[in-house]
């Protein structure tokens, strides 16, 4: 369904987007911030003539790989230094846009909007993070760095595990190198001990104390909360 927004500048601006995905429209500001970032990771900028396939391994790329919290965004228009070159109808490359997105398989959810820069219309397609990955566009991709390899086994299992409730805080605490709180339940003791977490599949995770051997546990002896702190990650498992 396609809205119309005012923008700061108060021209008016045509949003095209899939009607079941409520999102937060960042600013006009915000995303020329984004635009003229090169270090930006979760940025990509193509020309105006980008082919379709192109857009759609940079989708599905972001898409499956896009933490929580973060937005990824494919400026359409603009040179890969930054330089804004322009789109001639920014309402026709939403379109094509979105049907481009639709032909992925599920089909990627994001908002389409048009700004200008130094007088030029540029086309900024956000893309925030999806539980329904991994998306495919033939191979699955991923975002690394600035590159869109193709995803290997790891990554395709932890893909396929980011769609279980369970496994994606796992799996954020895991690219975020941040710790958990393990409480390990054995026949009515239990003990309480820092980890990492090393694997994460669609069955288990193991995860790595201070010292001593990794524990693992599958997602129906897993439970999470927050820990003490109401910060920390809190993981029980229960092996009965």
């Amino acid at each position: 369904m396609a809205t119309v927004k005012q923008s700061t500048n108060n021209i008016p601006i045509k949003l095209q987007r899939d009607s079941s995905f409520l999102d937060a429209f960042m600013t006009d500001e915000e995303l020329k911030r984004r635009l003229s970032d090169t270090e930006d990771g979760w940025t990509e900028r193509k020309p105006p003539n980008v082919d379709s396939d192109l857009v759609r391994k940079t989708l599905v790329a972001v898409a499956n790989s896009v933490p929580e919290g973060e937005e990824a965004i494919l400026f359409i228009g603009v040179a890969d230094d930054g330089t804004p070159i322009g789109v001639d109808d920014p309402d026709h490359m939403q379109k094509k846009v979105k049907r481009w997105a639709d032909w992925c398989y599920p089909p990627i959810r994001h908002t389409s909007r048009a700004i200008e820069s130094n007088g030029k219309r540029i086309l900024a397609v956000i893309v925030q993070p999806d539980h329904n990955r991994p998306h495919f566009a033939g191979p699955a991709y991923v975002r690394v760095g600035s590159e869109s390899p193709k995803a290997n086994e790891v990554l395709f299992d932890e893909l396929i595990a980011s769609r279980m409730s369970k496994a994606r805080p796992l799996l954020d605490a895991m690219r975020k190198g941040e710790s958990v709180s393990v409480m390990v339940w054995h026949f009515g003791n239990f003990n309480v001990l820092d980890c990492t977490v090393i694997e994460v599949t669609p069955h288990l995770a193991v995860f790595q104390p201070l010292s001593g051997n990794p524990i693992s546990g599958d997602y129906e002896q897993i439970l999470l909360g927050k820990a003490g702190d109401g910060k920390q990650l809190r993981v029980e498992i229960r092996h009965l």
